[in-house]
């Protein structure tokens, strides 16, 4: 069902793009449509989608969505042609220097990231050094995992991507070779293993690649793929659940901007992370107002259900509650 949801997401968000005011009435001249132009990385898109299809019913808020790379998002912000951008991974103190009007971040929902996998009767239980070493290209059968022989079929992301930043960072907290080596960002060189575009080609390769194992969001892994528990900083091997992602969640402590990640949690799941909307400081009046009103909502028990109800997990308290207290600096 999540894999589905993924795909109807895309297919989905280009209809919204080509055709953003269909589903709201734009006669009202009380509460005219806005159309906010937006980015969003695969791994969060379907929670914007679900996010700005009741803006839109509700507030006749509308979004020509792109979904993309957070590498690529950052940029079309930067260049000021878009007036948010989701993005799972954190913007540079440079960056934040390169945008004139200023950027405000708020956080808008959590994940885990799942190393999934496709060999059934398989069980994987992977300690922080095996997990490294299948990316390092040093362990390339699950018989060294304890399985059956079958060759491992290493899958990563090709284009710049907060997901791989989040996986890098973790891989780089759990191996000093692999943080010497590759080390962590939206891109790296990685020692083996076949490119994918996106989340989707992810999901997509995976399940059509009998051996093959990658990362991806949790929240999309489903039959005949499965998850590896993974070692945790306090010993057990842990699973991606809502459970220990949220015990993993509230050991982040944000800095001034509210931003922040720990790729080696004390405790819970250790590969999660924040996502965050990205908004300018300034920007017009009408805009100013509707994304005002559209991160109220998505910050708002709704909109935490809603991307919940997606398979996403719910900010803890005090973070939302740091994100809601800076909304009224969007300024016109």
């Amino acid at each position: 069902m999540k894999q589905k949801l993924l795909t109807s997401l895309v297919v989905s968000s280009i209809v919204l793009s080509s055709c953003s005011g269909s589903t709201v009435n734009t006669t009202n001249a009380d509460n005219p449509e806005i159309v906010l132009q937006g980015t969003s990385s695969s791994s969060i898109a379907t929670a914007y989608w679900q996010w700005f299809s009741q803006l839109a019913v509700n507030n006749n808020i509308n979004a020509d969505l792109q979904v993309m790379g957070s590498g690529e998002s950052m940029r079309r912000f930067l260049s000021g042609a878009i007036d948010f951008a989701g993005t799972d991974t954190t913007p540079t103190a440079e960056q934040f220097q390169a945008a004139k009007p200023g950027i405000l971040a708020f956080a808008v929902t959590a994940r885990a990231i799942a190393v999934a996998y496709n060999y059934p009767g398989c069980t994987l239980e992977l300690t922080r050094q095996q997990l490294a070493e299948i990316f390092l290209g040093k362990i390339r059968d699950f018989s060294e995992l304890g399985c059956k022989k079958k060759p491992i079929r290493v899958l990563y992301r090709q284009s710049a991507s907060g997901t791989t930043a989040t996986f890098t960072a973790t891989l780089s907290a759990f191996s000093t070779t692999w943080r010497k080596g590759p080390g962590h960002g939206l891109q790296v060189n990685w020692p083996t293993g076949t490119p994918v575009a996106d989340s989707e080609a992810m999901i997509q390769t995976l399940n059509q690649t009998p051996g093959s194992l990658g990362y991806v969001e949790a929240a999309y892994v489903g039959k005949p793929l499965s998850t590896a528990g993974l070692a945790s900083r306090s010993g057990p091997f842990l699973q991606p659940t809502p459970q220990e992602t949220a015990r993993a969640l509230n050991t982040i402590q944000l800095d001034h901007r509210l931003l922040g990640q720990n790729p080696d949690p004390e405790v819970g799941y250790p590969i999660v992370s924040l996502a965050w909307v990205l908004v300018p400081q300034r920007l017009d009046s009408a805009k100013a107002d509707a994304l005002r009103t559209s991160i109220n909502y998505i910050l708002s028990q709704p909109g935490q259900d809603d991307a919940e109800r997606l398979g996403y997990v719910p900010l803890p308290e005090a973070i939302r509650t740091k994100s809601q207290q800076q909304i009224d600096k969007i300024r016109s």
